[in-house]
């Protein structure tokens, strides 16, 4: 199977991702699913904003055969993810999987959560939502939903358990890995660190309102509802 780099060499597509790809190849084919570690540049610290996506290609030419993919997306170059207090429950960990397909070419399922330094779990993993539009599949966690963790709160990385959906023609030619915030206000924002405010606490009200009206205009694309399995 051949592996298809996106874009110049860089830090982000080195010796070590193209082991990576082969290792998760090879994993798929033998329906093993030990974690295979993709390392995540966010960029420049410290930074205070309300939306990263970092494209990289470990999954490129990974067919789509019904198997389950372990992967641990840990920060580069000792990074972190700061959600302080101000930033909204609606906080997000997305990945977008593009594919040779068209339309609909099925769902992810599975769990994802939040890592700590040592790639250890801060959370019970928890189902994330599922959506396809255009040969694109994607999966959403929510981590502060479901109240399991505090702010101020740091962490180093994310873990998805990804299940394929079986469309054995069609294969995986992109992905980008996503942090955002609804923005539902000028504070509802993360920082990467290290060098970030310790904390941000927000004095602005009003944020679930806000939230239910952007709710209402959400990009029309068929989604799964989110806590349904």
């Amino acid at each position: 199977m051949n592996l298809t780099l996106l874009g110049p060499p860089s830090a982000i597509y080195s010796r070590t991702r193209i082991l990576a790809a082969v290792t998760v190849l090879a994993l798929s084919a033998a329906g093993n699913v030990p974690a295979t570690t993709i390392g995540i540049n966010l960029g420049t610290a410290p930074k205070l904003t309300s939306q990263v996506a970092i494209p990289f290609d470990v999954l490129n030419g990974v067919s789509l055969n019904g198997q389950t993919l372990s992967l641990d997306f840990m920060f580069a170059n000792a990074e972190f993810v700061r959600l302080f207090t101000a930033t909204t429950a609606f906080f997000a960990n997305s990945l977008s999987l593009q594919t040779n397909g068209s339309g609909d070419v099925g769902f992810l399922d599975g769990t994802a959560e939040l890592l700590d330094q040592q790639g250890n779990a801060l959370q019970s993993p928890e189902d994330f939502g599922s959506a396809s539009d255009n040969g694109a599949m994607h999966a959403t966690l929510f981590p502060l939903l479901s109240g399991q963790l505090n702010k101020p709160l740091d962490f180093f990385g994310v873990h998805f358990d990804l299940t394929l959906p079986s469309n054995p023609l069609v294969m995986i030619t992109g992905a980008e890995f996503q942090l955002a915030t609804a923005g539902l206000n000028h504070d509802d924002r993360f920082g990467i660190g290290p060098g970030v405010p310790r904390d941000i606490v927000s004095d602005r009200g009003g944020t679930l309102l806000l939230f239910g009206l952007a709710l209402t205009s959400v990009i029309g694309i068929q989604m799964r509802p989110l806590f349904a399995r």
